[in-house]
Parts: structure tokens; sequence; C-alpha cells
């Protein structure tokens, strides 16, 4: 494909006037609808570095990957991503080729005759992220095992070890409350002597009655 391609294009010419667009417009919307496919991981190129290849979708270059060749109301693309490790090649292949197609048309109005995908990579990248979630998970759930286990063990050592109740200490409260108690208690018995008493002078008389 020549890099020699019209940095801008005459869409519509009419009496009111003219609409045109520049080139890198299709670039940027052939390069959106490429990455919105399930399985591209992102975009690349032959003269794009190593490290740059594997840059996620989010990138600000949308037009990265994308190269259009427009021929008066037609127009060819070329576009190169990295895949997604697990996906069907020829499905997304096949899912870019028409996402794009339907996306230049309907925005810009061209034809599109041909819509290349080239594959230059695999990326693990997701591959990657699911086994380190799974990692997690299973770390997570170890660790919760673990605690049951020791809640477990330290309820069955308090059922059978039940723990020692230690009096209360003597409080000087409950000695003023005891010195009382017995006090009262004293009080009582003078009372109940001094009853008797009164009784014994009370049957006394009656018993002299008696004898006369």
């Amino acid at each position: 494909m020549s890099d020699n391609y019209p940095s801008d294009v005459k869409l519509d010419e009419n009496p009111d006037g003219s609409v045109s667009f520049a080139t890198g417009v299709v670039e940027t919307i052939a390069g959106l609808a490429a990455q919105e496919v399930e399985g591209v991981a992102s975009m690349a190129s032959a003269s794009t570095g190593f490290a740059d290849m594997f840059s996620r979708k989010s990138s600000r270059n949308f037009t990265k990957g994308v190269r259009v060749d427009i021929d008066g109301n037609m127009v060819a693309v070329d576009v190169t991503i990295v895949v997604e490790y697990g996906s069907p090649v020829p499905d997304v292949a096949r899912s870019i080729q028409e996402n794009v197609k339907k996306a230049i048309e309907t925005m810009s109005g061209l034809d599109v005759r041909n819509v290349d995908v080239h594959v230059q990579a695999v990326s693990f990248e997701r591959e990657n992220r699911a086994v380190a979630e799974l990692k997690e998970q299973q770390k997570k759930m170890l660790e919760e095992s673990v605690r049951r286990e020791q809640e477990k063990a330290q309820a069955e050592a308090v059922r059978e070890n039940p723990p020692v109740q230690e009096p209360e200490a003597f409080q000087e409260d409950d000695a003023d409350d005891l010195e009382n108690l017995e006090e009262d208690l004293e009080d009582e018995d003078e009372d109940e002597d001094e009853e008797e008493i009164e009784l014994e002078d009370m049957e006394e008389p009656e018993t002299n009655d008696a004898k006369e």
C-alpha cells in the first residue's frame, strides 16, 4: 500500500460548497473500530518497537497500526494487531473486517474496498492476569480456612477446660457489713433476754396468790 496518499479527502462538492476531511480521520475511525473487537489486545505496526507492541487499547494514539489508501471514493485499509492468547484468530480478523468496514462507511460515506488484517504478535497479558487472580483467590480461601480452624480449636479448648472463676477479694465494705450484722444479732439477743425477765416478773405475783 502506497505511503503517498492525499492528506485530505474531498467527500462531496455541490453548489452550496464542499465537504472534505483529513485521511487521519478515516484512520482513527478504523483504529477505534478494530479495538472494539473482542480478542484484540492492542494495535501494532511494522515500525513499532517491541515494548510498544503490547501497549493497552487505551493508548491515545488511535491511528496506531492502521494505514488507509483512498482512491476517489474507495478506501483500502490495513490493520495490524496483537491478538490475545486463546482467541481464535480467524474469528477475530473477520470481526475486525466487518466492524471497520461498517464504521468507515457509516461515518464517512466512503466505500471500503477491502480490510486487510495482519496479526503481528500474541499477548499473554490476559492469561497472566487470570492466573494471578486465581492465585489470589486461592490464597484468600486458604487464609480463611486457617482462620476458621484456629477459631474452632480455640472454642474446643475452652469447652474442654473452662476457665476457673476466682472468688472476689474480701473488701473492706464487706467487713463493715459483717460487723453491723453481728451487732444487730447481739441487740436482738439482749431484747429477748429483757423480754424473758419481764415475763418472769409478771408470773411471780400469780404464784403468791395461789399459795394464799
